[in-house]
């Protein structure tokens, strides 16, 4: 009886439609808007940010940070090194922001992110932070709401 159940057709085809449906719904944001979404959310710290988005403001904003340093180190410019002090404290909260919605997407606190500023201790929490941030979404709603 129950082996006539699994493969039943129509039982079959509900279940692909769901997860077809479900797909459709989220498409992943172009590099680009994942970065400027951050810059527009960068007050929120109470919804959620999937995993695409979370990682593709990351890969951008790392990659700036490597042009600029090495840029910076070449060159051995004052300006340069004021430019670069700029552009980090223009990111900071976007980055604060996106990791604590990260983190409520995996279903953990933001309050892990205040670990990274205790001496000596912080680098574990930067560790962790980092499991957390690759960890998948949560499918059903938990405490910051449901999936978006």
């Amino acid at each position: 009886k129950y082996f006539g159940e699994i493969w039943n057709f129509d039982y079959f085809c509900k279940i692909n439609l769901k997860l077809i449906m479900e797909y459709q719904e989220y498409q992943s944001p172009s590099f680009f808007e994942a970065y400027i979404n951050a810059f527009k959310n960068c007050l929120n710290f109470e919804d959620r940010s999937r995993r695409s988005e979370y990682w593709q403001f990351i890969g951008i904003f790392y990659f700036f940070v490597l042009v600029l340093w090495a840029t910076n180190e070449l060159l051995d410019s004052k300006w340069l090194s004021i430019i670069f002090g700029i552009f980090i404290l223009v990111h900071i909260l976007p980055v604060f922001s996106l990791c604590a919605r990260r983190l409520h997407d995996s279903g953990h606190s933001a309050k892990w992110i205040l670990g990274i500023f205790i001496p000596f201790i912080g680098v574990v929490f930067r560790g962790i932070i980092l499991v957390f941030t690759l960890m998948d979404s949560e499918e059903e709603e938990n405490n910051w709401g449901r999936i978006t």
